[in-house]
């Protein structure tokens, strides 16, 4: 009976010993859990440090800061707005889609297929005043003040401002394509040259010179001033004709008049016609009018 017993006792903690090693085996050890602290952090268990921190999923560089109002694009989960932290700039994020490019005039035809395949950010103003003198520390305009757009430069001065603020100058077609904003019409919003005091300063109200950027209405992607005001360099050289066009929005830099470039958009001292969305104009890269400005692009 006493051995039968004792046979008993030696089987329960047996038993005891074995579930006791079960419950370590499926525990996770503290050692466990400071090493997935240390795999998510920066080390030592502590939290990731900045350089240690995934890529943002937008891509935006630490130049830039998302304009969180207005939230985030559902197709792409782009910003649909940002700002370029040190000169103030606003882009709005245009999306990619597909366009016919140019109209009857000599110089924009032959009408053609565009297609741009990947957003990218424009700037929702014309570059201002006081943001040319964050960049650039001078102000070469005529019409005097801060939230005028900045003119007399030249297509240099702007790729140098560019240049200094990681930006950069949107092709023609990338122009064309976010002031018509899906738009097939002469001007942004359709085809009644009367309305165009509502988006534009041109020759009919600017009273001969430039105004505050913003003012008018914006376009449907959220651009203002894309008719008048000031006309605006674009990367493109110039070419009389789209004979041999790039088809896929990016800059035409091949052959053409190397020192001339593209303008677009007209400005306050031109006509209605002149400022529809199809308009070009053939600039030397050395203008500096005081109606030659221009707003920047950038690529997520």
């Amino acid at each position: 009976m006493v051995k039968h017993i004792s046979f008993l006792l030696v089987l329960m903690f047996l038993l005891i010993i074995t579930l006791g090693c079960g419950k370590s085996k499926e525990s996770p050890s503290s050692g466990g859990q400071e090493q997935a602290k240390s795999e998510e952090g920066g080390g030592n268990g502590q939290p990731p440090t900045e350089d240690q921190k995934p890529p943002d999923a937008t891509g935006l560089s630490d130049a830039f800061a998302p304009f969180t109002s207005e939230g985030r694009d559902e197709a792409t989960g782009l910003w649909k707005e940002i700002i370029h932290k040190k000169s103030g700039i606003h882009l709005r994020l245009i999306p990619a889609g597909e366009f016919d490019m140019g109209s009857s005039g000599t110089s924009e035809t032959p009408v053609h297929h565009v297609k741009i395949s990947k957003p990218f950010y424009m700037g929702k103003y014309e570059v201002t005043q006081i943001q040319w003198k964050t960049m650039m520390g001078d102000n070469p305009s005529d019409f005097k003040g801060d939230n005028l757009p900045v003119e007399r430069v030249t297509w240099e001065d702007a790729q140098d401002f560019c240049r200094r603020a990681g930006l950069r100058l949107p092709t023609e077609a990338e122009w064309e394509y976010a002031c018509r904003a899906g738009n097939n019409g002469p001007w942004c919003y359709g085809d009644a040259e009367s309305g165009l005091v509502d988006y534009a300063w041109y020759v009919k109200n600017a009273a001969e010179k430039t105004h505050t950027v913003g003012q008018k209405r914006p376009n449907v992607w959220g651009l203002y001033d894309m008719h008048g005001n000031v006309s605006e360099w674009c990367g493109d050289i110039w070419h009389d004709t789209y004979d041999g066009a790039p088809s896929d929005g990016s800059a035409w830099t091949a052959d053409g008049s190397q020192n001339y470039r593209v303008e677009r958009g007209s400005s306050w001292h031109y006509s209605a016609q002149l400022a529809r969305s199809a308009h070009r104009a053939k600039s030397n890269t050395a203008k500096s009018d005081n109606d030659s400005g221009f707003r920047v692009a950038m690529t997520p």
